[in-house]
């Protein structure tokens, strides 16, 4: 499971939901766009994305559409404080679950068992 944020305590919140929803699971993590497409040429597999919007370098939907370029990944998620429609679009547009922050057990847990 590949976890994108630029903020430390985000990420460590949404990997403490991994780990209570899906435990044994192998995170990797993230603070920006570039660095998360290095990891991903690292990774054979990555089943599940869970990208910030708000990011340095480039947004999480730029984001996921680079990483389409390099892996496959089958559930990708766009997690994000920012509820324009215009960006709910652009997520849908390119296959990304739109997911409201704040971050919270409620608002993951269900992607990842989707």
């Amino acid at each position: 499971i590949l976890v994108v944020d630029d903020s430390t305590v985000s990420r460590m919140m949404i990997k403490a939901i991994i780990d209570e929803t899906l435990p044994g699971s192998t995170i990797v993590e993230a603070n920006c766009g570039d660095a998360a497409l290095n990891k991903a040429k690292e990774c054979a597999t990555i089943d599940i994305a869970i990208l910030d919007y708000n990011m340095p370098g480039m947004t999480g939907i730029e984001l996921a559409i680079e990483l389409e370029k390099t892996i496959s990944i089958p559930k990708r998620a766009l997690l994000t404080a920012n509820i324009q429609d215009s960006i709910k679009e652009k997520a849908a547009e390119v296959g990304v679950t739109f997911l409201n922050k704040p971050i919270s057990e409620d608002i993951i847990s269900p992607f990842l068992l989707s």
